[in-house]
């Protein structure tokens, strides 16, 4: 749940940490999510990379600590003691479990002299809200691997992302211009070691800003009929590799019902793996294949290109050499090339693919100089 520190209350820090502790996730996650996710106290997972760290204070459920910060009585028992607060919850028409989730969040702040009005908002007003920092709470997910903590982060630089709005109530010395700034330094930094601190600094101010109430872990379950088999969950939200599957019994051509980002499935696009959208990602996988390839955990694994390497330049930035695989063809049996693969670097990199609406959002087309 994004907090707005730009917005009153939740600019005050202190009413930011009274949220923190005042939430009894475990509590609403059983209640609402039958064990298909699990309580977190940190925006990142430990097994992204530069997560594994150990962020204090930690956000758990503390309703004597949220009395402490919010309320005066000695005995922390009174919600008539507690400072009254109004604050604005957006939640996105249709999303039922979200709605069902900001209920049980609302009942719980009001236990500490917080009142949460919901605005339940249909997609335009609710991008509208989100863009002009119009909201104290909203809920988010950070994208899994191999996305996060970098380009999930980057796109904190977005002013279409709640994000953007809800980090400009940052303080000295980590404004969210710095805090922009040192994020784009480390999506370019080469040595680890100084990535790893980098990454220390941005996510320890952001965890002690109490800007985002982690909440929970996502599952993503799969269900399959009896006469199938094989099944390995994807890499990636929104990737179902179906090509793993054996069919042991009856009619080999099988049904697939897939998530989609916003609830219900409607379609997989243009299929068009250079202007993709997170509902096609599964689709475009079935189809289509790429230089590299994503393992467990966002690691880099060969696909058409069997091996690199990577050499400093003289201009200070670094060359990448793809070595292609042999003897592969497309589906027409025409040859994969270098000129094959090059004119999709041509076609990816092409603008408007390059500005912020497209690629561009998480740095790296600004980064490629050239390609041959």
């Amino acid at each position: 749940v994004i907090l707005n520190s730009n917005k009153a209350p939740t600019d005050e820090l202190i009413v930011r940490k009274t949220i923190m502790h005042a939430v009894n996730k475990v509590a609403i996650i059983d209640k609402e999510l039958a064990g298909l996710a699990e309580p977190v106290d940190a925006l990142f997972p430990k097994t992204a990379p530069y997560c594994d760290i150990d962020l204090t204070p930690r956000w758990d459920y503390d309703l004597e600590k949220a009395m402490l910060l919010n309320c005066n009585d000695e005995l922390q028992t009174a919600v008539s003691s507690c400072t009254e607060h109004t604050a604005e919850f957006i939640v996105l028409e249709g999303e039922a479990t979200l709605a069902a989730l900001e209920d049980d969040i609302r009942a719980d702040l009001e236990a500490v002299g917080i009142s949460v009005t919901t605005r339940t908002l249909a997609k335009d007003p609710f991008n509208e809200a989100m863009v002009s920092g119009d909201f104290n709470m909203a809920f988010s997910e950070t994208w899994g691997p191999p996305y996060d903590p970098h380009s999930y982060a980057a796109s904190w630089a977005t002013p279409d992302e709640a994000h953007f709005a809800a980090l400009k109530g940052l303080p000295e010395p980590m404004t969210q211009a710095v805090l922009s700034n040192k994020i784009s330094e480390v999506l370019t930094m080469a040595d680890p070691t100084a990535r790893q601190a980098a990454w220390y600094e941005i996510l320890s101010t952001l965890h002690e800003q109490a800007i985002d109430l982690p909440f929970s872990g996502k599952r993503i379950p799969a269900v399959l009929g009896r006469r199938l088999s094989g099944y390995t969950a994807g890499n990636q939200q929104f990737d179902y590799p179906v090509h793993n599957v054996q069919v042991l019994s009856g009619s080999k051509t099988i049904t697939v019902a897939p998530g989609g980002q916003t609830g219900l499935f409607v379609g997989v696009g243009r299929l068009d793996p250079h202007s993709y959208r997170p509902n096609e990602l599964f689709a475009n996988n079935w189809v289509y294949e790429g230089l590299v390839e994503y393992g467990a955990g966002g690691s880099i694994q060969p696909s058409l290109a069997t091996s690199w390497a990577v050499t400093d330049t003289a201009a200070g930035g670094q060359q990448y050499t793809f070595n292609l695989r042999q003897g592969v063809q497309f589906h027409d049996g025409a040859a994969w090339n270098c000129a094959a693969a090059k004119l999709n670097f041509d076609h990816v990199l092409a603008k408007p693919l390059t500005t912020g609406d497209w690629h561009g959002w998480y740095g790296l087309p600004g980064q490629i100089t050239d390609w041959s």
